[in-house]
């Protein structure tokens, strides 16, 4: 049996358990600071009191995956379990988001001036964005694009195809299993560090490139452009027309070097 509990705090929504959703009912929440809604299909209203928790009469859930969309004005969205589907969160002004795991085909979450954190993704394609904040992720899978115009960027393990971009922040990737990854930072530094038997076409480019000893490319090619370095090279015999890091930190630094999965997990900080 499917069931859906929520806690209540001064301006905080509590996700703490939601195995799937697409309700047969549509369920708006308000509290104080924080705003939030869920939409589903079909089905009646139940009612909901002005500014709580809807009531004991609400009806059980039919959870079988369509969409959660949430809004937060001010507050906190904490997600403590596993959300299942198709997921819509956004947070405005301080707000922050904090997810447990997100598993499904779609998940957008953007914040402006909040932390956005997610320790498991496991989507087809995930866009995930925030005006000022940081985006922290733990382990996500499959094609994901992240975006920052003043915030930092942090990916502990990603496994698929990955798209970061921050305008005055700085990245900190561990790559483990490779699709395509291009990163730049149009202001800041990067910090790439991949598994030691990947493969990959290898292209960065910034103002100063240090390529750790530890990591072997061939056919490493350097050139200086424009007050900055190319370096390109084949990552233990990769193709060039497979898979491909690009890094591009124009005012920064790019540092690339090989880190073990068991270092990843950061146990031994």
């Amino acid at each position: 049996m499917f069931t859906l509990r929520w806690g209540w705090g001064l301006g905080c929504l509590r996700l703490c358990q939601l195995r799937a959703w697409a309700p047969e009912a549509s369920v708006p929440w308000a509290c104080g600071a924080c705003q939030a809604r869920m939409y589903g299909s079909g089905g009646s209203k139940p009612e909901v009191s002005p500014s709580g928790p809807a009531r004991p009469s609400l009806k059980e859930w039919a959870l079988m995956s369509q969409k959660l969309h949430i809004e937060s004005k001010g507050g906190k969205v904490i997600c403590l379990g596993t959300i299942y589907g198709n997921i819509d969160i956004h947070a405005s002004d301080k707000s922050t988001v904090t997810v447990n795991k997100l598993q499904g085909s779609s998940v957008n979450i953007s914040t402006e001036d909040g932390l956005l954190k997610a320790k498991y993704l496991y989507t087809e394609s995930s866009f995930l964005s925030s005006a000022a904040g940081d985006i922290s992720l733990g382990s996500v899978h499959g094609n994901i694009t992240l975006q920052s115009k003043l915030g930092n960027i942090t990916v502990d393990s990603s496994s698929g195809c990955l798209n970061a971009s921050t305008h005055q922040g700085a990245i900190d990737v561990y790559v483990s299993h490779l699709g395509k990854v291009d990163l730049k930072s149009h202001k800041g530094s990067i910090l790439v560090k991949v598994a030691s038997s990947l493969q990959a076409y290898l292209q960065l480019s910034g103002k100063k490139i240090d390529v750790n000893s530890e990591v072997h490319v061939e056919e490493m090619n350097e050139a200086h452009k424009d007050d900055g370095v190319v370096i390109t090279g084949l990552l233990n015999q990769a193709s060039k027309n497979e898979k491909w890091i690009k890094a591009d930190a124009p005012q920064g630094t790019i540092s690339f070097r090989s880190q073990s999965w068991f270092q990843s997990l950061k146990l031994l900080d």
